[in-house]
């Protein structure tokens, strides 16, 4: 710009030196011809540059300036693009820490949640959502409550702004039958100072579901366990109570104590052999021999057990499994405990002149066997929690048994990949039904 401003006061003063008044007014025409074209020149690379910025900044990160022209345009324009350059650079490593974030936060098995003062979510992850049983989608600005009307879970955030310190409560939430242990823990936004108030809350979510049910199930356990021990051991100390009155010298009366005695103990020795063989088949202890076997084979060995008590109980006892059913690959002596405590329980509960059907069909990758009874049934209430361990029905609580039976086939079944299942009608009998796979 220098040097065009000397070349247009050089070519004015020649002019005028040359060509006096004339020439002082050309060369002045001339260089206000120059001026408006340099200028309208400068203003257009001025204006060029202009919206290249606004371009860069705003429409297309990727555009970069044009670095020619005048020197101080051209350096303006170099120093952009290496502003560009290191924004672009800053901008993608913020989405790539964003992104993995977002991905860490997704994975995780805690719900998360992130909410202001003035209750507008601003993140949550699927976990919470699932959680809490959320049937929106859950997105940034909506209000804490959409995610959940629970009060315990509002109270432990607004409890943690207003304190300014961790709360955390255990939830129960009977919609969806789930515990929470919920942790909420005050922050300030970024950039403020340490002594600001914090105006959000990060509330973390853990499901205590499964530990309260397995506390529940291990309680259950000892107190049942505990109750079908104390009765044979209070037979024991009766009898004995008696032997000891003088009931030992009466010879017929020794014997019968001394009968109940020896019940009472097989029956603690078939309990404690049952507790033993259900804690090998949950914790994976129990070893399993899998073998091909043929599922008639399976059906008529169990048959032939039963079939001299199914004739005592005045009931009949058959297997109708076909010969055309492919190989099972299985430990033959567990599924025959299977099958000996469904046709046992058949025939505990089936009436005189009833029938018990063993059958089997399969599909594409299992074989499936039924045991059918026509005995009294089981009420529909009972049907869910025939499988868990110590269940007993009201009627069956003055029947021999330890209610571990179908609990250990269950676990049996499971160790095979199968599944087992009940149907039945009150009054109108049971059918029960299981898978093992098909031999490789």
């Amino acid at each position: 710009m220098l040097a065009e401003t000397a070349a247009l006061v050089t070519l004015v003063a020649t002019g005028t030196l040359l060509f006096g008044v004339v020439g002082t007014i050309f060369a002045g025409f001339l260089a206000t011809v120059a001026v408006l074209f340099l200028s309208l020149r400068l203003t257009r690379q001025f204006r060029d540059l202009t919206e290249d910025i606004i371009r860069t900044m705003s429409i297309d990160r990727s555009h970069r300036l044009d670095s020619t022209g005048p020197a101080e345009l051209a350096r303006m324009a170099r120093a952009v693009n290496r502003l560009v350059d290191r924004v672009g650079a800053e901008i993608a490593e913020e989405a790539e820490e964003r992104t993995r974030l977002a991905s860490i936060l997704d994975s995780m098995r805690e719900g998360v949640v992130v909410v202001d003062d003035q209750g507008l979510i601003e993140s949550a992850n699927p976990a919470a959502s699932e959680m809490l049983g959320t049937v929106v989608a859950v997105e940034s600005g909506m209000q804490l409550t959409s995610l959940t009307n629970h009060p315990d879970v509002n109270r432990v955030v607004v409890e943690a702004i207003e304190s300014g310190r961790p709360t955390t409560a255990e939830i129960e939430l009977f919609d969806n039958q789930r515990t929470l242990m919920a942790l909420a823990t005050p922050f300030p936004r970024p950039g403020a100072q340490p002594e600001s108030p914090p105006v959000r809350a990060l509330l973390l979510l853990t499901d205590l579901t499964d530990i309260r049910r397995l506390d529940t199930t291990r309680r259950e356990f000892v107190s049942n366990a505990s109750h079908e021990l104390r009765t044979p051991l209070a037979g024991i100390r009766a009898s004995a109570e008696t032997l000891e009155r003088g009931a030992i010298d009466d010879p017929q009366g020794r014997a019968k104590f001394l009968q109940m005695i020896s019940e009472d103990v097989d029956r603690m020795d078939a309990l404690i052999g049952e507790m033993l063989e259900l804690s090998r088949l949950e914790t994976g202890e129990s070893s399993l021999e899998f073998k091909n076997a043929a599922p008639k084979a399976l059906a008529e060995s169990a048959v032939k057990v039963f079939s001299a008590i199914a004739r005592e109980s005045s009931l009949e006892l058959r297997s109708i499994v076909s010969d055309d059913l492919p190989m099972v690959f299985v430990d033959s002596e567990k599924i025959g405990h299977v099958f000996s405590n469904l046709i046992s329980n058949a025939i505990k509960w089936t009436p005189p002149g009833g029938k018990i059907t063993i059958n089997s069909w399969q599909d594409d990758a299992m074989v499936w066997f039924s045991v059918t009874d026509t005995g009294q049934g089981i009420e529909p209430e009972h049907l869910p929690h025939i499988f868990e361990r110590f269940f007993k029905i009201d009627a069956a609580r003055s029947q021999p048994g330890t209610g571990l039976g179908l609990s250990i086939a269950r676990h049996i079944i499971d160790a095979h990949h199968g599944a087992i299942s009940a149907t039945s009608t009150s009054g109108a009998g049971s059918e029960f039904t299981f898978t093992v796979p098909k031999a490789g």
